[in-house]
């Protein structure tokens, strides 16, 4: 290809795969097969993929999915009515949880509330990793401070380039979000003094979803650690299982009553707390909401 031919092919209008219509240079991005995506079907898709790893059919499934995390968030969670959003939500990003259902969202202003972009939601189980993040500049004048870039929350999700070692037990890939993901906060300095505060709330928040404090004691606290009240709930329903196990096989019963179903899910749900330090109550809850739209 010459060099003009290589121009008249990089300007010329492209046909959009998915919807059909005409995209031009500014309003497409190129995907996996020669295909482009126009800008308004982009906006179906997350926010938080790079699109150009993606065939057609890969992004078509991708976009089913985000129509049922929408679903999800508005028929079963409830909406932005519901849940804690730590801050209230700026001009910038924050982060709403919604723990009872496992999940949480990233809010953004400019997206809120606009039915052309489909609510993401995210689980707690296909969460790798998060800590703050700050950016600086060296100062535009000799002899001042440097200067702030922009600050936040940085999130690495199972399946993503970034993995550390030590994935904690009962975590799921997600299936699409191979990115780190910068939730950026404050781009400003005033936004840096009103908003970063709550960066230690919201690694706070984590914190307590993933047990991380669970073993310790407070100073005047006494008896069991919450770890420890886990792991003895776990290994008391283990014995219990296999007690109940063992008086089924030797009854010559072939399937369980509905009570013995309910006990051993019951026993289940412990064990699963226990071997996945608390994060199985978030994984069941996130299945649950999820599984109600189809």
């Amino acid at each position: 290809m010459g060099f003009f031919d290589f121009f008249k092919n990089m300007f010329k209008k492209q046909t959009c795969a998915f919807c059909g219509g005409e995209c031009g240079v500014m309003t497409r991005t190129k995907i996996k097969g020669d295909e482009y995506i126009c800008s308004k079907c982009d906006d179906l898709c997350s926010q938080h993929i790079r699109k150009g790893r993606f065939t057609k059919d890969e992004l078509s499934a991708h976009m089913e999915y985000m129509k049922r995390s929408d679903r999800v968030f508005k028929e079963v969670i409830g909406g932005f009515d519901k849940g804690e959003c730590i801050p209230h939500p700026n001009n910038r990003q924050t982060f709403q949880f919604f723990d009872e259902h496992g999940m949480f969202i990233i809010r953004e202003s400019s997206r809120d509330r606009n039915e052309n972009y489909p609510v993401e939601l995210f689980r707690y189980d296909q969460l790798a990793g998060y800590e703050p993040y700050f950016e600086d500049r060296a100062p535009s004048e000799e002899g001042k401070p440097r200067e702030f870039v922009e600050g936040g929350i940085k999130l690495t999700f199972i399946g993503g380039r970034d993995i550390p070692n030590d994935i904690r037990k009962g975590a799921m890939a997600h299936p699409y979000i191979t990115e780190t993901v910068k939730v950026c906060m404050a781009k400003t300095d005033r936004e840096r003094e009103d908003h970063l505060k709550y960066v230690d709330n919201i690694i706070a928040h984590f914190d307590y979803i993933f047990g991380v404090h669970d073993a310790e004691k407070g100073l005047f606290q006494f008896g069991m650690s919450k770890e420890e009240k886990r792991n003895l709930q776990g290994n008391v329903a283990m014995v219990n299982t296999f007690i109940d196990a063992v008086k089924i096989a030797k009854s010559g019963q072939t399937e369980l009553t509905p009570e013995q179903q309910a006990e051993f899910d019951k026993n289940k749900a412990l064990m699963n707390d226990a071997a996945t330090g608390g994060l199985a109550k978030y994984t069941r809850a996130a299945d649950d909401a999820w599984n109600k739209i189809q």
